[in-house]
């Protein structure tokens, strides 16, 4: 069996691995400095870039299995009620300024503590699962460098963002903003639809050309908004990123447009569109709370549409606290249900942008990673369970947990956990909503089809699991070679995925997380700035869309966004 074409030109990996960030004093000038701690073969290194003295380096230790291993069991349960695990920065909740911060457990919950000189001090709750945070960091890999980069690392993280020398990863995920035009105004909006702009296709055409030119191919590309069906060049902006680098285009949409336009559901299918639909329940009373006004029927009938003409479609479910978390089970069994929905995405609620700030919340105590993982097993009837997903280690580990669900021949899907040890296969813990017919998954597959020979006693239903690993090969490592589009597209029915990716908020950001980021929104100027970055020091700031802006100096309030000065209001 042969796989697809390799890329013409193949992205390196990082020479180390990121494994977490402190701050430490600058061994030449003395000044305090945001460093990474990074994993080089059996060595432990700082590195730091310090605006004064430039890129710096330390040995921190020549036994990087027993460094690991003392940081790991300091997070080991304890008899304390309270204990300090370890530093990092976060941002003010009030006026964004990046102030250092304790990440402290409290009664198996992990917290952020933090105080603002100007504000003063404040926290969040960043995981309901101590135990499921000390373990993703074990999940930490080396990152993939892009092809090119567009800023050398100069006055340190987030200031240099575009993507600059010193960012851990590629971008996975291109998010193209194409309109700031909505037809809803959500109560929990991550961004601030002002209603003042499409982007021009010309300009989609050099963020097209910039990102081949980073990546070589994408997986994907997402087109987003504001509402991207308001966009009146819609079509055009597709046909423009119809190009073989590009393996799918993907729609972020509300879904509300398609439920009413028959023609332009048409005209996505013939164009090989994949949608990634907002769903957030099965209640009026939901989309009430979360997007200001019922659109049950709304929902329903973007729905049948797409299952009508068989659209490729991931599921979007913003997942908030008292709020609709009691319905995740009934998303997954959608997921389950339908041949043409591939994918489902859980969102724990992010309290940023001009709605998520003035959501009426408690930072305190929200749905995060875990709380998300425990009500899937509650409520999906023994079809998931917490321990089927695993960190990602692409972006950083506490951004997502992730499970694929292999399809057997009765139409069961049996999550890949149960059957193989999936951290043993790196190739497998993708940001990929489906499995791509790529060298390193036919290793995995025939790895774990071995495996399943020695261990037939002891897995049920051990025939059938096989059965679907050999017609998994056979589809997606045919004789013939892919080509890109075919092998990021021959899987796609064979497995099935549920993401869990809670995204930061000025409540919960921490420095370390966004330096893996690997979801990037492309500006036409050709920058790319990590998402999380982009939300909090970028958006809407006069030159965001065409010149791309930079955060203030660290330490003071980030203020591009003039809606987020300390005393004021969003929006």
């Amino acid at each position: 069996m042969r796989c697809c074409c390799k890329t013409p030109r193949q992205r390196a990996d990082q020479p180390h691995v990121y494994f977490s960030q402190e701050r430490a004093p600058c061994p030449v000038c003395g000044e305090s400095r945001e460093a990474r701690v990074v994993l080089v073969g059996d060595a432990v290194e700082r590195l730091w870039h310090c605006p004064e003295c430039g890129p710096l380096r330390e040995r921190l230790s020549g036994d990087a299995e027993a460094y690991v291993e003392a940081f790991l069991e300091r997070g080991r349960p304890s008899n304390q009620d309270q204990h300090l695990f370890k530093h990092t920065t976060a941002t003010c909740a009030q006026c964004l300024a990046l102030v250092p911060a304790q990440v402290v457990f409290r009664q198996g919950r992990v917290y952020l503590d933090k105080t603002c000189p100007t504000c003063g001090p404040s926290g969040a709750l960043v995981s309901e699962d101590a135990g499921y945070y000390v373990k993703a960091y074990s999940f930490a890999r080396a990152g993939s460098q892009p092809l090119a980069v567009a800023r050398s690392a100069s006055r340190g993280c987030p200031e240099d963002c575009g993507l600059c020398t010193d960012h851990e990863q590629h971008t996975c995920l291109p998010v193209v903003e194409i309109t700031d035009h909505c037809d809803l105004a959500c109560p929990v909006c991550m961004v601030d639809n002002r209603q003042t702009f499409h982007l021009a296709p010309e300009a989609f055409a050099r963020i097209v050309d910039s990102l081949v030119a980073a990546e070589g191919q994408l997986e994907s590309l997402a087109l987003s908004g504001g509402e991207p069906t308001c966009h009146p060049d819609l079509l055009e902006i597709i046909d423009r990123a119809d190009r073989p680098e590009i393996g799918r285009i993907v729609l972020l949409t509300n879904g509300l447009r398609l439920a009413q336009d028959r023609q332009l559901a048409r005209a996505l299918k013939q164009r090989g569109v994949y949608v990634s639909l907002q769903l957030d329940g099965f209640t009026a009373e939901t989309y009430q709370r979360l997007r200001g006004r019922d659109l049950l029927s709304q929902k329903e009938a973007a729905l049948a549409v797409l299952e009508e003409l068989a659209i490729p479609t991931q599921l979007i479910f913003v997942a908030a606290r008292g709020v609709n978390e009691d319905q995740l089970g009934a998303v997954v069994e959608l997921l389950l249900s339908k041949p043409h929905i591939l994918s489902l995405n859980v969102q724990p609620l992010s309290l940023m942008g001009r709605g998520g700030r003035r959501f009426d919340a408690d930072p305190l105590d929200r749905l995060t990673i875990p709380g998300v993982l425990r009500a899937v097993e509650q409520q999906s009837g023994g079809k998931l369970r917490a321990d089927d997903f695993f960190p990602l280690p692409c972006p950083h580990p506490h951004c997502v947990a992730l499970t694929f669900m292999l399809r057997l021949e009765d139409g069961d899907y049996l999550p890949l956990a149960r059957f193989a040890q999936v951290e043993r296969y790196g190739g497998l813990l993708r940001n990929s909503a489906t499995l791509p017919a790529l060298p390193e998954i036919e290793q995995a597959f025939k790895e774990i089809s071995y495996d399943l020979l020695a261990r037939e006693d002891e897995i049920p239903r051990v025939g059938e699991i096989r059965a679907a690993m050999r017609q998994a090969l056979k589809v997606m490592f045919p004789e013939r070679p892919l080509d890109h589009h075919e092998a990021i597209r021959a899987g796609e029915r064979l497995v099935k995925s549920v993401f869990v990716h809670h995204y930061m908020d000025p409540h919960n950001f921490d420095l370390e997380r966004l330096r893996k980021c690997c979801h990037h929104y492309p500006r036409p100027d050709g920058l790319l700035v990590p998402m999380c970055s982009f939300n909090h020091f970028h958006r809407n700031a006069p030159d965001a869309r065409e010149a791309g802006s930079r955060p203030g100096s660290a330490g003071r309030a980030r203020t591009t966004n003039p809606a987020r000065r300390p005393g004021q209001e969003s929006g």
